[in-house]
Formats: structure tokens, C-alpha cells, sequence
């Protein structure tokens, strides 16, 4: 495979990337802000990779649908009056306008420029004066659809006609979370926060360590008050991983008058779990009450991208332990985060930095970056496949 024509990597510059996490550096600096891999990331990644959509809640009767957007791709997603999920392109195969916005119920689809109609099945059942126009098929004019798919009570697309399922890639995953959240069917959604990061879209994947953490969140791990053990135990299957840091509810009752914030009468949720699923979902669950957030980023440009953190608990309205739960983590990590990445997005950028080392032990302790590494290598291989640019591997790129 020949190398990306990434107009700014540096003259001579040979990546030390490897396949092997013990002996990798990091992504070369330029892929964060060279236009010619935001263009190849575009069609490799974003276009082939299965995306959250929306929920299932939104989804439960005939005519329901939902509306998502992938970079500048508009999608929609319906339940069939046979009650199955389809997908399509959000546009009128007329002139191009969209047709739905947000979410609803439609018994059929109406276009709001020249009111084309389609049935759920993407079918154009109705186009004005189409009987004085020579040889008109309604036939030719149909939806384009895309692969839609139930999973962890959510819907995802993929815009890639021929891409395996989601349960085929990642069906462990559901297993486990289940497993961890028995009750997941039992949450509801409450708070969506939204927030940017000045920043480009894989600083964020590059978060899944913990070398980071008594550095940047004291207050969660490293200090004599924090909450979690020094544990941060990364497991890694196919497209997605798993981050688990470990806590002791003895240790946590000696320590209830210092927490920052108060988790309740007990905890369900002993330990926190951090799913990731690539390339741009991370669920969690934290400490406390039982409960779930699904997070997901969308690059806006190439420095710059936009979160959305939808917060699930038992109770509609959320207690004041449930509320307490969600604000600590709006209020406290998420801004230690987000300085953290916005500063580095900003270093990227020195002339006087090409590439880093990843910090990776043979034991995979929870300093090591080992989850970085995984990110970065499905990224990686998204662009290059196999070549890889390390002497040791014979197989230069470029």
C-alpha cells in the first residue's frame, strides 16, 4: 500500500508506529491536522464503521423515527409498520431536499419542498403531476437505504453496504455490559450534555489509559481520599475494549464524608466500567446509583469536534444522589479532560514534535498505555492496512 500523501508530514519523516503495543510510538503528530488524512479517515472509518444513531425508547411504535448526521451525510431511521428498523439517506430523490429533522411519528415520508411521499419501506408512493411527465416510474425514484442495527437497546448505521453486523463484531460487548448492568433496561434516559473540544477526534480515543489519572483526577485515583484503587484493568476484543478500575465499598464507607459527591444509601455499582467501541462511542458507568452514559464524539473540523454525554438512571426525575452522580462527572472530570486535550491538541502542533513514545509495560499495569495503542492501531490499520513504516517490519510505506 503506498504511504498517505499527507501534505504535512515532515521531509524524511519515517513513523516508528508498530504493530506491537511494547514497542510502538505514538501516531505521527501530522495525522491530527493533515487535511489528506481527515479525507481518508472520512471514507475509512467514518463511512464504513457502525454509528449510534439514536434509542430504541424513540423507536417503539410504527411510524417512529430518528434523525442522525455523519460529518455531512443525513440519515434516518424508522420502525416499519411490520415493526422492523429501516434506515435511509435523508433526502428526497427528487431535488435533493431533506426530509425529516429530529424525531417523530410518520406514517409516511413527505418531503416539505414539492410533498413526495414515501412509504416506510422507502418506496415513492406519491410525486405531484408524475401522470403528465413522459415516462415517469415511480419506481426509479425510491429511498437508498442503509444498514441499521438494534443493539445494547440503541439504533446504529453504517453507511457501507457491505459491512458485517454489528452483533458479528461486537456481541460481546452487549454480553457484558449486560452483565455488569442487568437492570440497563430498567434506566431512562434524563440529560443529554453537549460541549466542544477544541481539538481533533482521536485525541479523545487516545484517552483510554489511566497513566493520566493521579495526575489529572486526583480526586477519583492516586490521592489518600480517592475513590478508586490505583487499578485500571484494559481488555481488548476486535473493535472494542473494555477499562474497568476497581473500588472496595469498605473502602469507600471510611472515606463517604470526603467523596465529592454523595453516592446514596449504598452502591449498586462497585466498580467503574469504561466500554469503548470504536470509532467514536465510549459507555460508562460509574459509582453510586445504578447508571449508564453513552458518549459520543463528532469531529466538526479537524481541530475541532463535538460531545454529546447522554446520562441514564432508574428514576424520571433523577434523585438527588442520581443528579449529584452525573453532575461530579460534568462538573470535575470532564473539565480536567477536556484542558488536558485541548493543550495537547495545541503541543501537536510544535514544529519541535513529530511523534512520542507510548508508555507500555509487558505486565499492562494501569500506567500502562496499552489502550492507546489499540485505538491508534484500528486507526492505522483503517488508512494503511497492514504496512506499517518500522524497519523491523519489512514492509515500508512510501
Amino acid at each position: 500500500m503506498t504511504a498517505l500523501a499527507d501534505k504535512t508530514r515532515p521531509a524524511g519523516f519515517t513513523s516508528r508506529f508498530h504493530p506491537v503495543a511494547e514497542h510502538s510510538y505514538t501516531l505521527p503528530a501530522h495525522y491530527y491536522y493533515d487535511p489528506e488524512v481527515a479525507e481518508r479517515e472520512r471514507e475509512e472509518i467514518w463511512f464504513k464503521n457502525w454509528l449510534l444513531a439514536g434509542y430504541l425508547a424513540d423507536l417503539q411504535n410504527p411510524g417512529d423515527y430518528i434523525t442522525t448526521r455523519i460529518l455531512d451525510q443525513f440519515v434516518f431511521v424508522i420502525r416499519g409498520k411490520d415493526m422492523n428498523l429501516r434506515a435511509y439517506y435523508n433526502v428526497c430523490m427528487h431535488r435533493g431536499h431533506v426530509l425529516l429533522e429530529g424525531k417523530g411519528n410518520a406514517k409516511m415520508i413527505t418531503c416539505p419542498f414539492h410533498a413526495w411521499t414515501y412509504d416506510d419501506k422507502g418506496a415513492l408512493k406519491a410525486a405531484g403531476n408524475a401522470e403528465n411527465v413522459a415516462d415517469f416510474d415511480h419506481a426509479d425514484f425510491s429511498l437508498v437505504p442503509v444498514q441499521v442495527e438494534e443493539f445494547l437497546h440503541m439504533a446504529f448505521v453504517n453507511l457501507d453496504p457491505n459491512a458485517s453486523s454489528l452483533a458479528s463484531r461486537a456481541g460481546d460487548l452487549a454480553d457484558m455490559v449486560n452483565g455488569v448492568l442487568p437492570n440497563l433496561s430498567e434506566l431512562k434516559y434524563v440529560r443529554r450534555d453537549t460541549y466542544e473540544l477544541r481539538a481533533n477526534w482521536k485525541l479523545m480515543g487516545d484517552q483510554l489509559e489511566c497513566y493520566h489519572c493521579p495526575v489529572i483526577h486526583p480526586q477519583v485515583m492516586g490521592g489518600e481520599d480517592s475513590y478508586l484503587d490505583l487499578s485500571f484493568d484494559s481488555q481488548e476484543h476486535g473493535i472494542w475494549s473494555v477499562d474497568i478500575s476497581w473500588g472496595n465499598d469498605e473502602v469507600i464507607e471510611k472515606i463517604r464524608n470526603v467523596l465529592p459527591f454523595d453516592i446514596g444509601p449504598e452502591s449498586m455499582v462497585q466498580n467503574v466500567y469504561i466500554w469503548f467501541l470504536f470509532p467514536n462511542l465510549i459507555v460508562m458507568t460509574h459509582h453510586g446509583p445504578p447508571n449508564f452514559k453513552v458518549a459520543q464524539i463528532m469531529p466538526t473540523a479537524i481541530d475541532n469536534m463535538i460531545r454529546h454525554i447522554d446520562h441514564f438512571v432508574l428514576n424520571d426525575p433523577p434523585t438527588e444522589y442520581e443528579l449529584a452522580q452525573m453532575d461530579n462527572h460534568m462538573n470535575t472530570a470532564v473539565p480536567q479532560d477536556r484542558e488536558s486535550i485541548e493543550k495537547q491538541m495545541v503541543g501537536i502542533r510544535s514544529k519541535g514534535y513529530t511523534q512520542g513514545r507510548l508508555m507500555v509495560d509487558a505486565e499492562h499495569s494501569w500506567r500502562s498505555e496499552h489502550g492507546v495503542h489499540f485505538f491508534d492501531d484500528l486507526v492505522w490499520h483503517a488508512l494503511n492496512g497492514d504496512s506499517y513504516e518500522v524497519d523491523d517490519q519489512k514492509s515500508v510505506v512510501g
